[in-house]
């Protein structure tokens, strides 16, 4: 008799866990939101992993993206145009850099910026050591990145202001960092562009900075502003509009993630990002560098007067006709919602 009674109370207790369950499925909340059990599955493109996009690698590490209940993925394409899977439809996101984005709105493309993960430009300008100006780079090969990228960009604008024709009197060559010092010393490239993984290497190896852009006055100078978002995150704006909430838990992690690079110190933002960077031998002083120069941004938004810089240099490099206004350009939406709430 016992027996008959506790089985009675099981089921009765299993049928009332159920119906609740049920209960609270019928309700449940919007796909990819914080309240939802499964996480929405985000890919991001990458055209290299490089230490300037650090935010969204933190936010990776950290949990970021977990807590804003995305299930985020980065991928490397290697393509001299990274930014095809966007495009495409295959991933929902990309880090690249901002001038081929105004190209693309230029041309009516369905693209904008969302993000930015640095302030100020952070790129140098070496030479051989038997180049004694750019002036002298008439006929020779430079090591300047992919076609449509910001490296190709600043390299471009280097050559004109020197009074060459970037179209015409160089070529390029797209090289990893790992092989730009045996190509210098070969003869093989007779310049290069150097992100902060690179310079140290060749300041090490004996090569003097042609262009240093660390140099507040050089970056006005050649940039016209003191700053200059580079290292952006853009997404496509069909996908953006239909997916708010997605676009701004995305941005909230990458937020997160420039929060944390802001106050933790050289040796945790390492420990953070090392297993990202395996194969980056002096990442602790590519972190340094990035530090010291306050190169990452702190709250992703870009400038009226950096965005007015991206036009210039993507006019330079003859990436666009016309100058590309800020609203058709940004979409601040986003990022200023995520620096708001944080306060």
């Amino acid at each position: 008799m016992k027996k008959k009674i506790l089985a009675v109370m099981l089921i009765t207790a299993m049928t009332a866990a159920l119906a609740a369950g049920c209960q609270k499925a019928s309700g449940s909340p919007k796909e990819g939101s914080k309240e939802e059990g499964k996480a929405k599955k985000v890919t991001v493109c990458e055209p290299v992993r490089g230490i300037l996009w650090a935010p969204v690698y933190v936010a990776k590490a950290e949990g970021y993206f977990e807590e804003e209940g995305l299930d985020v993925e980065i991928t490397t394409v290697q393509s001299d145009m990274p930014t095809a899977p966007v495009l495409a439809d295959e991933a929902q996101f990309g880090l690249y850099g901002p001038e081929m984005i105004c190209k693309f709105v230029e041309e009516g493309q369905d693209t904008e910026l969302i993000y930015t993960c640095t302030d100020t430009y952070p790129y140098s300008f070496f030479l051989s050591k038997d180049v004694k100006s750019v002036k002298d780079l008439k006929g020779a090969t430079i090591n300047g990145a992919d076609s449509g990228s910001s490296p190709r960009a600043f390299v471009r604008s280097i050559i004109n202001n020197a009074g060459l024709d970037a179209d015409n009197d160089v070529t390029y060559a797209n090289m990893k960092n790992s092989a730009v010092i045996a190509a210098l010393e070969s003869g093989e490239v007779k310049a290069t562009y150097a992100s902060p993984e690179l310079r140290t290497q060749l300041i090490e190896a004996g090569y003097d900075v042609a262009v240093d852009i660390y140099d507040k006055e050089v970056h006005k100078e050649l940039l016209g502003s003191e700053t200059y978002e580079m290292y952006i995150v853009f997404g496509k704006k069909s996908y953006i509009e239909a997916n708010p909430e997605i676009t701004q838990a995305f941005v909230n992690a990458c937020y997160k993630g420039a929060q944390y690079l802001e106050t933790h110190e050289t040796d945790e933002i390492v420990e953070t990002l090392k297993d990202q960077f395996a194969e980056m031998e002096n990442l602790e002083q590519a972190v340094k560098e990035c530090k010291e120069n306050s190169l990452w941004s702190a709250d992703g938004i870009f400038t009226d007067s950096g965005v007015e810089s991206i036009n210039t240099m993507a006019l330079s490099s003859g990436l666009i006709k016309e100058p590309v206004d800020k609203a058709d350009l940004v979409n601040e939406e986003f990022a200023d919602k995520a620096a708001k709430e944080a306060k």
